[in-house]
């Protein structure tokens, strides 16, 4: 049946969202704010899609900020 494969893909899509939001609290631990490219870049090396990430940072009330051209997170804001 189909439904082993769909229940396989939101605990995978599910682990993914929890390693994009380590990723980012981590990442909270030492950098006030960071460069949208390179926390794009992190979570690639790790298997995290741009969308898996975004959909993190939008559920830990991360904001992005542009300054001369360029995108930042401001992670001291996160959320638990």
């Amino acid at each position: 049946n189909g439904y082993a494969s769909i229940s396989a893909w939101l605990v995978a899509r599910g682990s993914k969202m929890e390693q994009a939001k380590r990723l980012l609290r981590e990442l909270a631990e030492t950098n006030n704010a960071m460069q949208s490219n390179e926390i794009f870049n992190l979570a690639d090396e790790q298997g995290i899609s741009k969308r898996t990430l975004e959909n993190a940072k939008k559920e830990l009330g991360i904001r992005a900020k542009r300054i001369n051209n360029t995108w930042y997170w401001e992670l001291d804001k996160i959320g638990q």
